[in-house]
């Protein structure tokens, strides 16, 4: 691209002018610098009078870093010449900056010459930043060239060489450097040398962290994790010199003791350690736990949080040490207890017995230092107490995080942390109880509910944050409780919320489903009452359609399923309501084998069959694609496979996607033989509909094959040729001539722009047919033929070339069912389709109705819009914000890719005054972006928009 432009520049600077009759010619040259603009700079330096020009000269090489690759060698001898005269060390930091770009970014750069000339620069330099961005380029140099055995090994013996430097930049330069591109070879090509050389590099390492200074202490622990990162075994001897560390006066070195410290527990968990008491053993990963735990009181929060986290990844801790963390009890640091009968053998044994004969002949035998006696609590102790009590949301977060972590690996601890998870249910912040409660679902499989605790639990359920209340539904559906009392708390209290946030309604139906399911036992003794069953009286029937009767009933059914004792309690307006509810709930309702038990039983057999829905599939489109049919009857039994394939998608949830993909091609197919034939061209409304369908067989299904997908492509491409010759195709008629003989500027533009998306279109399709090794159809190879034929087209030219042999064109072939397709769609929870209120708001300002939907398998959330159509045609596209969309928790994970979300948000509506109120749509739909197009991207709808009734008022003007 530059020499392009550098020949353009050229040509246009070598151009001859003549004025006038005179025979002479001015020639206008002008001669190029050295090739490129950042050559041309690199030659100006020699020129520098002062330090300063030479560093914003340097800085400006930097901004438009472009060299050709012949002159890349100059550009770095040049640099190299004014490293060696300069005298301010600022420049020559920015020259030895300028080399890693080179190296990086310019084409045709030498990387072992660059290395070897700045490894030439650097041996004698006496400035500490010099030196540091010398091993930075090294470092990030070298990274290109890590394959390099024997390069690798020169540059880590150069940084080695600069350790002994005075400056801490450097040694955290070297020390990085090595960690980095020291060679480690597989385990097994290690030789016995390698490995002595290896243990060589950790010790030189691992004495780095005596240094004096913080910033090399830490850089030198941090270089040791590097290594482990890369292969290479840090040795167990390296334990305590780690827990020295956790005591350092700095956090930054506490904070990468700690990381080792957890990296060597867990490498070597089994090996045995004696405490500083000499008699005490421990397991290498119950003392860096211990010590880990001591953490949790440092004075930093950085450190506090990190050691939570680690607690939680920790794994093989004996259960005492796990216990104790959650205990706040004084304790002597895990030390071995003797009893008095212990001691007192040992006096014996001593002989240190009081004869009175001497003076202070009964003296204790030993005295006790003073920093071994603790009055606070110390190592594993009450940790997590401490954690989740901190000042700091990071700390307590990172504290319930831990504890799930660990629940989940211990049932015993579970079953003792969940007071203390519960009581995090009262956090003042929102994050924190929200973690709290996802963490208490993750290990429901390990405890049972008290009483005590669900009143904890269920005055939660109050909370104004909807992601509070959803998820303690979601804790309440996994957990088990432990008596008909706790169940009968959790009822009354869910139906008792559900009245005061009735837009809960559909988490609230799926908790009581799961509770149902899981406390079949327990719901059998409450369903009498629950359902309000009399032994003597009929009771009124209960409205089916109230959400507190529905939930009882979800509950019941579900535990039915379990417990088939509970099915003689049922009264006939139950049975009936359970008719209804498996009709309109399938997913929250079981089969039981009550009320029409016949069809039941049919239902239940009828399992869906893929052999017999592609048996159907070949049956309609059985003789579609028989060329020796006329075009008449082949498109009488298209209609016809239309109408029983879009029937088949109502059937048959399961294939729906494939029934509306093929159905939807057919409809295209149709559309596009009728607007060819109508009788003043295609007409522009069933092109748009044309356009729109064709976008929505290439974006929202999912699953489809490269065959099925270049079929599609070569119905797009007739679809965007018949756009491009409407305008010709009118002029034929004599009825259209005079109104195609003006070209207006507007139609001028729509032809281009019809003309550039067959361009486009043809293109992709080129991409997609050689890829699916589908053979174009006559009519996409007579396209391609006429777009190469010539360079540029005019709309007008190529429209009348393609018109006839558009007409001409046979029938596209249908692609054979592929029942792995599946389709994007949205459902629109919030507001509902049969909502009355009236929105009012004063005109030019903003009114807020809020949204929520859920969208299925869809590729891209970020390509969702919200549309909103306002009454006098205008339509606006919202964007909604990436935190308002969430991943839908009680569908499973698809198998293709897509992603199932739920959108909660807020949609503006503002408008003039009205007269009257007047409907508003508001719809989920799916942004396309055309590459070619100019044009604001093409929606296509996702579902059936939902209306709003809307009334601007007039602003009252008062004084």
């Amino acid at each position: 691209m530059a020499a392009l432009l550098k020949k353009r520049a050229l040509a246009e600077y070598n151009k001859s002018f003549q004025d006038g009759p005179s025979s002479k010619k001015l020639h206008l040259a002008k001669k190029p610098l050295i090739g490129s603009s950042a050559a041309a700079f690199v030659g100006l330096l020699e020129k520098c009078k002062s330090s300063e020009e030479a560093l914003q000269l340097l800085l400006r090489i930097s901004d438009c870093l472009q060299f050709q690759e012949s002159d890349v060698e100059e550009a770095i001898k040049k640099l190299s010449e004014h490293f060696q005269s300069e005298g301010e060390s600022v420049v020559r930091v920015k020259i030895l900056w300028l080399f890693c770009d080179i190296g990086l970014e310019c084409p045709g750069a030498n990387l072992n010459n660059l290395i070897d000339e700045t490894i030439h620069l650097i041996k004698n330099e006496t400035s500490h930043k010099v030196i540091a961005q010398g091993i930075a380029t090294l470092l990030k140099l070298g990274t290109k060239l890590n394959d390099d055995k024997i390069l690798m090994m020169r540059l880590v013996n150069v940084a080695k060489d600069n350790l002994k430097d005075t400056s801490h930049s450097v040694k955290c330069r070297c020390l990085q450097l090595i960690s980095e591109l020291y060679p480690i070879y597989p385990e097994s090509d290690r030789t016995q040398d390698m490995r002595t050389e290896a243990d060589v590099i950790v010790k030189l390492l691992g004495d780095y962290s005596n240094a004096e200074d913080a910033r090399v202490r830490c850089e030198a622990f941090q270089s040791l994790l590097t290594l482990h990162e890369r292969g290479q075994t840090l040795n167990v001897s390296l334990y305590e010199h780690v827990c020295e560390s956790l005591s350092d006066d700095y956090e930054i070195v506490r904070e990468v003791a700690l990381k080792l410290l957890w990296l060597l527990g867990n490498k070597y968990p089994e090996n045995i350690i004696t405490l500083p008491d000499g008699e005490t053993t421990m397991r290498l990963v119950d003392d860096a736990f211990v010590r880990i735990c001591s953490a949790v009181n440092d004075l930093c929060m950085q450190v506090r949080a990190l050691a939570c986290s680690l607690l939680g990844t920790t794994r093989n801790v004996s259960d005492r040490f796990l216990l104790q963390t959650l205990d706040k009890q004084l304790m002597s640091n895990m030390k071995k207890k003797r009893t008095a009968h212990e001691r007192g053998a040992e006096l014996v044994r001593s002989g240190a017995w009081a004869s009175g004969r001497r003076w202070a002949d009964d003296a204790p035998g030993q005295l006790v230092p003073q920093d071994s006696v603790q009055l606070l609590p110390g190592g594993a102790a009450g940790a997590f107490v401490h954690g989740l009590e901190d000042e700091f949301m990071e700390v307590r977060t990172a504290a319930v995080e831990a504890v799930c972590q660990l629940s989940q690996e211990s049932a015993l601890f579970a079953t003792t942390s969940l007071d203390f998870l519960v009581d995090m249910f009262n956090d003042e912040i929102e994050d924190v109880r929200v973690r709290a409660i996802n963490s208490l679902t993750n290990m429901a499989h390990h405890i049972i509910l008290r009483e005590d605790q669900l009143e904890i639990i269920l005055g939660a359920l109050e909370d104004f944050s909807m992601d509070v209340r959803e998820g303690l539904h979601r804790m309440l559906g996994s957990c088990t409780v432990a008596s008909k009392t706790c169940l009968e708390m959790c009822i009354d209290k869910i139906l008792e919320n559900l009245k005061r946030y009735p837009q809960d309604k559909r988490s609230t139906f799926r908790c009581v489903q799961r509770m149902g399911s899981a406390h079949a036992a327990l719901v059998l003794p409450l369903a009498t009452r629950l359902l309000a069953v009399h032994p003597f009286f009929d009771m009124p029937e209960p409205d089916v359609e109230d959400p507190a009767y529905m939930c009882i009933l979800i509950l019941v059914l579900n535990a039915a399923q379990h417990c088939t004792t509970m099915l003689p309690l049922f009264e006939e307006h139950t049975i009936k309501h359970y008719t209804y509810l498996r009709d309109t709930m399938p997913h929250l309702v079981p089969h039981l084998p009550i009320g029409e038990s016949q069809l039941s039983r049919t239902e239940r057999s009828e399992l869906l069959d893929d052999s017999a829905v592609r048996r159907f599939f070949d049956t309609v489109l059985q003789h579609i694609d028989n060329t020796a049919l006329s075009a008449n009857v082949r498109l009488n039994m298209l209609r016809s496979a239309e109408e029983q394939l879009n029937k088949l998608s109502e059937m048959e949830p399961m294939c729906a996607g494939a029934a509306i993909f093929t159905a939807l091609f057919a409809r295209c197919v149709l559309a596009l033989h009728d607007a060819l034939l109508a009788a003043g061209g295609p007409p522009p409304h069933a092109l748009a509909q044309l356009t729109t369908d064709c976008l929505r067989l290439q974006h929202q299904f999912s699953g489809v094959s490269e065959q099925e997908s270049a079929c599609v492509g070569q119905v797009a491409l007739r679809v965007a040729a018949a756009r491009l010759c409407a305008p010709e195709a009118a002029a034929g008629v004599p009825s259209c001539s005079t109104t195609a003989t003006g070209t207006a500027p507007s139609a001028t533009l729509a032809a281009m722009s019809a003309a550039a998306a067959l361009t486009h279109q043809a293109e992709l399709l080129d991409r997609l047919l050689a890829s699916a090794g589908v053979e174009p159809d006559a009519f996409t190879i007579a396209v391609f033929q006429q777009l190469s034929a010539s360079g540029e087209h005019k709309p007008a030219a190529l429209a009348r070339a393609l018109l006839p042999r558009l007409h001409a064109a046979p029938l596209p072939i249908i692609p054979k069912p592929n029942l792995k397709i599946r389709m994007c769609t949205a459902s629109i929870v919030e507001p509902a389709s049969d909502n009355d209120t009236v929105v009012r708001f004063s005109a030019g300002l903003i009114a807020g109705v809020a949204l929520e939907a859920e969208v299925v398998r869809v590729r891209d959330p970020s390509a969702l819009r919200v549309r909103v159509a306002y009454p006098d045609r205008r339509v606006h596209a919202l964007v909604p914000p990436t935190d308002h969309l969430r991943t839908l928790d009680h569908l499973d994970n698809n198998d293709d890719g897509t992603q199932n979300v739920r959108l909660l948000t807020k949609v503006l509506i503002s408008h003039g005054v009205w007269t009257e109120p007047c409907g508003v749509d508001i719809s989920i739909c799916l942004a396309v972006e055309e590459a070619s197009s100019r044009e604001p991207a093409a929606l296509v709808e996702l579902c059936r928009p939902v209306r709003v009734t809307v009334a601007p008022k007039p602003i009252k003007r008062g004084i």
